[in-house]
């Protein structure tokens, strides 16, 4: 198993604020996160205009040197998760550019940021997670 990913095994409580710069709206999710050393998994309620969907979001983790590769679950690459405290990361996805920063506060909690663009998006993503 990979030693970066060890210490965030486990469930987590997140909440994910998400301004959409397009329209204005605000998107928030609530709900649980599960970290396993092969995947990391995030069920929860999603609410935007007073209506609250159930939502869910897979990854499968693979330990490497120095890294975790973090892929979607047709095991096309995302991100990789290096060992800083605090880490800046992109993805590019079609006409869609995925901007990130993940800060590793300990073994209790983190939080990503992302700053999206495209086409038809423009929006930031700010979520903090707790262990449960």
């Amino acid at each position: 198993m990979n030693e970066r990913l060890k210490p965030y095994l486990g469930t987590w409580n997140v909440r994910r604020k998400i301004i959409d710069r397009l329209n204005g709206s605000v998107v928030l999710f609530e709900g649980q996160a599960f970290v396993t050393p092969v995947q990391f998994e995030e069920h929860g309620d999603t609410t935007a205009d007073f209506v609250t969907l159930r939502s869910s979001r897979t990854y499968r983790l693979h330990g490497e040197v120095g890294h975790v590769a973090v892929c979607f679950p047709d095991l096309t690459e995302f991100i990789r998760i290096g060992n800083g405290a605090s880490q800046r990361v992109a993805h590019q996805c079609g006409p869609d550019l995925y901007r990130g920063r993940l800060f590793f506060r300990g073994p209790d909690a983190w939080a990503e940021m992302w700053h999206v663009q495209g086409p038809r998006k423009h929006y930031v993503s700010l979520a903090h997670y707790r262990r449960a």
